[in-house]
């Protein structure tokens, strides 16, 4: 099982420049981040480590798919995943409260673990309804919740009904 000790950039012995970093993600480091809400994932990502002498860029791309069951008919259903993010590194006082793609480290660090990050990328990529397309949901269980779905007749007093007229 890959530990999440894996995601972490040893920076002091990196010389200035770019470097590049890849990572294979599956299920296991959603599980390893206490994350349950898939039934498999999995994504690469891709970092680029740019080191200059007073901060670090990183850039992440990742590409993957989820697979969830379907808000709709509960089968379950593959929904890709992809995006880019980047996170800006600096050094100095650790009381900054900027902004989420801003981290200030303390001087005297020498790692930065970005598993977390790359978690909270991943996490902020996947669309909130998370549907089959249209009609490919499975058509015996869309059958089955329209016929308990619930009609609504309206039972209107007459006296009201002619206050609708009024929006016309």
């Amino acid at each position: 099982m890959k530990t999440l000790k894996d995601y972490t950039i040893q920076f002091v012995g990196l010389s200035q420049g770019t470097h590049f970093f890849e990572y294979k993600i599956s299920n296991k480091f959603f599980e390893e981040l206490d994350c349950n809400d898939f039934i498999d994932a999995a994504f690469v990502v891709e970092l680029e480590f740019v080191k200059q002498s007073t901060m670090m860029l990183l850039n992440f791309s990742f590409k993957g798919k989820i697979i969830v069951p379907c808000d709709r008919c509960a089968e379950d259903v593959e929904m890709p995943i992809k995006g880019t993010e980047k996170l800006i590194v600096k050094f100095g006082d650790t009381s900054f409260n900027g902004t989420d793609d801003i981290l200030i480290l303390d001087e005297n660090e020498h790692q930065i673990n970005v598993a977390h990050y790359i978690y909270e990328f991943i996490e902020l990529n996947i669309p909130f309804k998370r549907t089959h397309k249209e009609n490919e949901c499975d058509a015996e269980t869309i059958k089955k919740l329209n016929e308990l779905a619930v009609n609504k007749t309206e039972n209107i007093d007459p006296r009201w009904s002619t206050l609708k007229n009024f929006n016309n």
